[in-house]
């Protein structure tokens, strides 16, 4: 039975990404928001966080964990292969997606400037499309100050984040470039001294690609490691 958890020690989690994610939510904002929910299920958990879900664990039970997610109606699911090979999600498309690990980097004098969220939000908006303000600023400006992200920029025109930090690997997400200043090699810059820095704390540097761009994390130094799919509601 999956059931509603107030005391995050109820939370089953293993060491894969999808528990990462929860652990960060948890760490940032607790049980206490109704935008944040936290699950446990016999043998795993899941997170309702926004308007998407993630599924961590052993699933014995894929018929309440459709439910489950039908009932929420997110935006995105997230959950390992062995349990999105046995859920069916009528309305969801699955999209492809790459874990990429690097195991080095060039070392570099230069270090990532600590960004601006305004500024940041501008070259998100500009390279992924439509993001809400609001809830883009206060949930990244929430996670910084609870010290489970970190945000980057380089040069007023690159932006990345570190979205978490589990068990000795960082997750790296929002690599963006304006538009304007792509081909600069501000990108690889960028992505070269976070995982620098990353690397010299003794953290593994990660991050999912979807295909399209896979192609340009192996060209400056990042290896397959896993894949999986994320649902995607259909529009």
């Amino acid at each position: 039975m999956i059931k509603l958890i107030t005391d995050p020690a109820e939370l089953v989690l293993d060491k894969s990404y999808y528990s990462g994610r929860i652990e960060a939510a948890c760490t940032a904002y607790g049980t206490g928001y109704d935008f944040c929910r936290l699950y446990s299920f016999e043998k795993g958990s899941a997170l309702i966080y926004n308007s998407s879900a993630v599924i961590s664990g052993e699933c014995d039970a894929p018929a309440e964990l459709q439910s489950f997610v039908m009932i929420n109606s997110p935006e995105t699911v997230e959950c390992s292969p062995h349990i999105a090979e046995k859920l069916t999600l009528l309305g969801y498309e699955k999209k492809h997606r790459t874990l990429f690990e690097r195991k080095a980097a060039p070392q570099t004098e230069n270090s990532p400037e600590a960004a601006s969220l305004m500024k940041m939000y501008e070259i998100v908006k500009a390279s992924f499309g439509e993001t809400e303000l609001d809830m883009w600023y206060a949930d990244m400006s929430h996670r910084i100050r609870h010290g489970v992200s970190k945000a980057y920029m380089y040069k007023n025109a690159a932006c990345a984040c570190v979205d978490f930090i589990y068990e000795g690997a960082a997750y790296i997400s929002q690599v963006a470039v304006l538009p304007d200043e792509r081909g600069n090699g501000y990108g690889r810059e960028l992505l070269d001294m976070i995982s620098c820095e990353l690397l010299n704390a003794g953290t593994v540097p990660r991050l999912w690609a979807y295909d399209d761009v896979m192609g340009f994390y192996r060209s400056i130094g990042f290896w397959e490691t896993d894949e999986d799919y994320i649902y995607l509601k259909r529009i």
